[in-house]
């Protein structure tokens, strides 16, 4: 659960589960950001979001007992990413013998913010990759099959290993 100590005298807010500094960025400074980074690296801009939210995921600590089992730990990094404000996650397939995740996104901020025809889902597709290696521990591939900045009500990525032919 995101835990957050307010530190009014000095300026800071602090992630109690973590001890991690955070600050709190309106959707129009988001905006702003990611399009900026649009015009410096075009169409980069994509390569570049996966990959640091997949790397900075993988850092994330799943505080859980050894008893949880696989999906359940997808849930609970589902209520963390609600908790930070970026929508609602649902994990809506889970084969893991086969390694397949199908991943519901409701409300997504990343999809809400458009640059002409483009959203910046490819963060929340690096962020599902990151657990995926940390819970699977097998790196996936992804794809968005549904997104909301196209009309549909959702956006929706499916993971599955590398060596898969799910798509």
């Amino acid at each position: 659960m995101v835990n957050y100590e307010f530190d009014e005298k000095n300026g800071i807010i602090t992630d109690k589960s973590t001890g991690e500094r955070c600050i709190v960025v309106a959707e129009s400074g988001l905006e702003n950001i990611l399009k900026g980074l649009s015009r410096i690296f075009g169409s980069g801009i994509e390569v570049l979001l996966e990959e640091s939210s997949r790397d900075a995921n993988k850092n994330t600590v799943l505080s859980t007992n050894n008893d949880v089992d696989v999906k359940s730990l997808f849930d609970i990094y589902a209520k963390g990413f609600a908790q930070r404000g970026m929508g609602r996650l649902e994990v809506s397939e889970f084969q893991l013998n086969e390694g397949i995740v199908t991943v519901r996104v409701w409300n997504s901020i990343f999809a809400g913010i458009r640059d002409g025809e483009n959203t910046y889902c490819s963060y929340i597709g690096g962020l599902l990759s990151g657990v995926y290696e940390r819970v699977l521990h097998a790196s996936p591939k992804f794809k968005e099959t549904k997104c909301i900045g196209r009309g549909d009500q959702y956006c929706e990525f499916r993971l599955a290993l590398k060596t898969s032919s799910a798509f």
